[in-house]
């Protein structure tokens, strides 16, 4: 079972904060290090997940539209949402190689019909099938 600080690490959106490269940079100081180079505030990380930050992600420069809205609905996940998925959860091939936002619908999927445990000790495994994994069709990614 994880605990109550694990589960709030993973954001209204579906994103795994406590996966993020942003928080796990504090057991990972050359990962630091290559972050503060790529142009991410000293003062920003580690980052200790979208809940606790209250939206303002450490790469972006506002606060996050979808954690606003979420926050305001009084909704912990945007699946609990009548509107869900919206345009703010719509994939995009931008940058798709990169940021795990394309993951956000699949994410918040699993948390609502697996739950918030079993979709956090799965993540590792859904984020390196998607960055890693081959593309079968009718099966979907596999890890070689």
């Amino acid at each position: 079972m994880q605990t109550q600080e694990r589960k709030e690490m993973v954001a209204p959106c579906g994103i795994d904060c406590g996966n993020c490269e942003l928080s796990i940079c504090k057991d990972d100081p050359k990962l630091y290090e290559s972050l503060i180079k790529m142009g991410i505030p000293k003062e920003r990380i580690p980052c200790s997940g979208c809940r606790k930050v209250q939206g303002h992600c450490p790469v972006i420069p506002e606060v996050c539209a979808t954690y606003t809205c979420s926050k305001g609905k009084k909704l912990s996940f945007c699946f609990e949402c009548d509107d869900f998925p919206c345009n703010m959860l719509q994939p995009s091939a931008d940058r798709a190689n990169v940021l795990p936002h394309n993951l956000k619908v699949f994410n918040l999927c699993t948390i609502k019909n697996k739950g918030l445990d079993n979709f956090i000790t799965s993540y590792k495994e859904i984020k390196q099938k998607y960055y890693q994994g081959k593309m079968e069709v009718g099966k979907g990614p596999k890890l070689i």
